[in-house]
């Protein structure tokens, strides 16, 4: 009888350098770990060792299994690459280059388009390239390296193997800003939260970010959408918002919470995985407001690129009403699962509808439930394991 030799375990290293702000792309990041666990040695990447107990209590994950190596940058993260059989990019407009014989990357999203003084640096540097050869300046080549940190280069997406992108939004500007291909792989929802006893909440779940770093859940703006809807005859309903918040959107979540006083309306900062299910268990309704006020061609990084908690919110039998923009209008079928909407008027009157229509209220929950299938773990595990196998053979 001829012996069967087990596959050979890769070397596997996941680099993200957000693990304690516990947010979608951490999730992501930690599900790809928790998959390749199984078959490989997975060593997680970033500026400090990971809180087991946390990520589980946050994001309700084990990654016990996995290891650890400190890097602090783009810069050490490629450094340390080259140890790695395989190494996956999950960092948030990360520009490291890749050294390992694989190398895949999980985009959340590309870097927002190159503004005009990164396009007058980029053809002032490739100027300045033939000029350098014929040189000995020292000064002038200090401001060649200057000119090409500014112009956001993207020579380093050569060195990868494989793009996935977490949705056709996000893979449309992969291809236009990268000039590279890459695979549609929905993020993993885990189907933990099932339907409870219903009430009258709406919830709305995602971190608190300033709008001064960009992307911005519009919290604020949901909380006055909330005002106009009590004004409009809704006294029996409340808002819950659940989400993490760190000192540098302390003011941002602080103004959410004023102004939510005097009003029926609940602020939780970095509450525990626990309190997010109870809260989507007992809403009937989901808002989400990424994008709006924005401009999707000048910042496409300001929308919301898929939508992890819009599914959960689904799964939970939630019906969403979501900003009709990129990831959550891939997500919600508007009349069928849920609504899109586009100025807070229309989110107030599309709520309204719901409220006033018990029936269509849960032939909605019902739809958003089948939908959320659509975005099980499961797929996300069986597409991952398969792009990791191509990329190594």
């Amino acid at each position: 009888m001829t012996a069967t030799l087990a596959p050979h375990r890769k070397r596997v290293a996941v680099f993200n350098l957000y693990w304690s702000t516990y947010g979608g792309g951490e999730q992501v990041a930690g599900a790809i770990a928790d998959a390749l666990a199984d078959e490989h040695d997975v060593v997680l990447l970033g500026p400090e060792p990971i809180d087991i107990e946390t990520t589980r209590a946050r994001l309700g994950l084990d990654l016990a299994r996995c290891g650890y190596q400190r890097v602090d940058d783009d810069i050490s993260a490629s450094m340390a690459s080259a140890e790695y059989d395989v190494f996956i990019n999950t960092t948030y407009r990360s520009a490291a280059e890749n050294r390992a014989a694989a190398g895949l990357y999980y985009v959340h999203f590309p870097a927002p388009p190159p503004n005009r003084r990164q396009r007058v640096s980029r053809i002032v540097a490739r100027s300045l390239a033939f000029v350098l050869p014929h040189s000995k300046s020292r000064r002038l080549q200090r401001v060649h390296v200057g000119l090409e940190k500014r112009a956001a280069r993207t020579s380093w997406a050569r060195t990868y193997t494989t793009f996935l992108a977490n949705s056709q939004f996000t893979a449309g500007w992969v291809r236009r800003l990268w000039k590279v291909p890459s695979a549609i792989l929905y993020p993993p929802v885990q189907p933990e939260v099932l339907p409870g006893l219903k009430t009258n909440t709406i919830a709305a779940v995602g971190r608190f970010f300033d709008p001064k770093f960009g992307h911005c859940k519009k919290q604020l703006d949901l909380a006055h959408a909330f005002h106009e809807l009590e004004q409009r005859g809704t006294a029996d309903w409340s808002l819950a918002m659940v989400g993490g918040a760190d000192a540098s959107s302390r003011e941002y979540a602080l103004a959410v919470r004023r102004a939510a006083q005097g009003h029926a309306m609940r602020v939780h900062f970095n509450a525990p995985r626990s309190l997010v299910h109870d809260t989507l268990a007992a809403a009937a309704i989901f808002w989400h407001g990424a994008g709006l006020g924005e401009d999707p061609d000048t910042h496409p990084d300001r929308f919301e690129h898929f939508g992890i908690a819009v599914v959960e919110a689904m799964a939970a039998g939630a019906v969403p009403v979501v900003f009709g923009a990129a990831g959550p209008a891939e997500i919600v079928r508007h009349g069928t699962d849920g609504f899109h909407w586009h100025t807070p008027a229309e989110l107030v009157q599309l709520t309204l509808d719901l409220i006033a229509d018990p029936a269509l209220l849960a032939t909605m929950s019902a739809s958003a439930q089948q939908r959320a299938a659509n975005f099980s773990a499961k797929s996300f595990r069986e597409g991952l394991r398969e792009a990791v196998a191509a990329a190594t053979t």
